[in-house]
């Protein structure tokens, strides 16, 4: 394990806004790693990624008030020196063959070790069988199509780092995962092709097999959950017109009594949106394609947006636009509140344009 160039990180950082609004800052991380991920540590934030070359991972703690970095890490993927979470799911890939093996790691236990637990899951790595997991109260949720027994879902303890129970599932390729006090959620994307009207299924706390909670479209394009509430985006379309269209959906309790909440036309994104903490809202950026009277061009997107959702109606408000970012269209990679604001990676294009942490003020 080696600690990055703080030197080298710190350079990019630059800091924008006014006194009557609240300020946008940016921290440009370093072009070695592609960063995929931030997710809160506490009142900072941890920003994680993979080499550019090599088989190694970064790793970033960022403190939230001046926007730097106060430590950096690089270490072999296989053992995370740092992670959100007291557990996180590891894959081992074979070195004969592309079978991959997850076992569940125990980052800092003890402070710069990693200890393991056995093997909990394995399957082929090929283009539909990428391992998918979350976070819920007490567990981590680990879902794979392709497994030996097939589509399945282990429970994992976050206390202990132990199967809590394996259940099978009905087959789902790259699924949409979320999970609360009520247990796991499953929803078809748009690339999982599971017909119309798209199911979302629901895996109760110590239940043994799934149930369909709701059908509607032809996929979810995000799911959010928390305490005994589901948010999902999803998207529709009236053959023979070709025109998609969105609806936010809120499914609530066990039962996921469900409530056809506002029209989500206006939001260009399939980033999930993060829930602030004891608030009722949802915040998401928004690309915003150009458009004039020769119609609309959905590979150019000159400014983004911040937007909030209302937890309660699903109508979404615009807060902040944002000139400059990209102008691919690419979603942001990823989305987190931690101690108040809103955090976000830009979209990885290349080399010649490293990833972007932003950070606004809500």
């Amino acid at each position: 394990m080696r600690a990055l160039g703080l030197a080298a990180v710190a350079a990019g950082m630059a800091v924008v806004g006014s006194a009557r609004t609240p300020s946008v800052s940016t921290l440009r991380l370093p072009s070695s790693a592609a960063f995929y991920a931030v997710e809160p540590l506490g009142a900072r934030v941890l920003v994680s990624g993979s080499d550019i070359q090599g088989d190694s991972c970064a790793w970033l703690v960022v403190g939230p008030r001046q926007l730097r970095v106060h430590s950096s890490l690089h270490a072999n993927c296989e053992r995370p020196p740092i992670a959100a979470h007291p557990v996180v799911p590891v894959q081992f890939y074979g070195r004969t063959s592309n079978r991959v093996s997850v076992r569940i790691a125990h980052p800092e236990s003890p402070p710069n070790r990693v200890s393991y637990g056995p093997v909990v899951m394995t399957f082929p790595e090929v283009s539909d069988t990428h391992l998918e997991w979350t976070y819920g109260p007490g567990s981590l949720w680990l879902y794979d199509v392709a497994t030996r027994h097939g589509a399945e879902v282990v429970d994992v303890s976050t206390a202990t780092g132990r199967i809590v129970r394996t259940v099978p599932m009905p087959r789902l390729d790259r699924p949409l995962l979320a999970a609360d006090a009520d247990g796991l959620w499953i929803a078809s994307s748009p690339e999982t092709g599971a017909g119309t009207p798209a199911p979302i299924y629901h895996l109760a706390p110590g239940a043994r097999q799934a149930v369909v909670s709701h059908r509607g479209g032809y996929a979810t394009l995000w799911i959010v959950a928390a305490g005994h509430t589901v948010w999902a985006d999803i998207a529709s379309m009236t053959p023979p017109s070709t025109t998609v269209r969105q609806q936010i959906w809120r499914l609530v309790g066990p039962s996921a009594t469900a409530h056809a909440l506002a029209s989500a036309d206006s939001l260009n994104s399939s980033a999930t949106p993060v829930l602030q903490p004891g608030s009722a809202a949802l915040w998401t950026i928004s690309n915003v394609p150009y458009g004039d009277s020769a119609g609309t061009d959905y590979g150019n997107c000159p400014r983004q947006q911040l937007v909030r959702i209302d937890a309660q109606t699903g109508r979404q408000a615009v807060t902040r636009t944002l000139y400059g970012l990209d102008r691919s269209c690419l979603p942001v990679q990823s989305q987190a509140v931690a101690d108040g604001d809103f955090y976000f990676l830009s979209p990885y294009i290349n080399l010649s344009t490293p990833t972007t942490l932003y950070r606004l003020r809500l």
